[in-house]
């Protein structure tokens, strides 16, 4: 996942932060399909700051991270 897909629809979070608090930024911020079910995908734990979530993203498998790293680029 490149940093750029998350931190366009993570605007406002307030760190740490669990999944649910992501989910709602990103549709707030107006987030796509991809970035969503890429979120919905994280494991349910607090992340300190973008920074973890973006390296916690990028070690996962799933098809939604691979579609939002390949459209952006890395």
């Amino acid at each position: 996942m490149s940093p750029e897909a998350v931190y366009n629809y993570l605007g406002g979070v307030q760190y740490p932060a669990k999944k649910p608090e992501l989910i709602k930024h990103a549709k707030i911020n107006g987030a796509g399909a991809d970035v969503i079910n890429a979120l919905e995908t994280l494991p349910d734990e607090e992340y300190k700051s973008q920074d973890e979530l973006i390296r916690i993203g990028s070690q996962l498998k799933h098809k939604e991270w691979s579609e939002i790293r390949h459209e952006h680029g890395r």
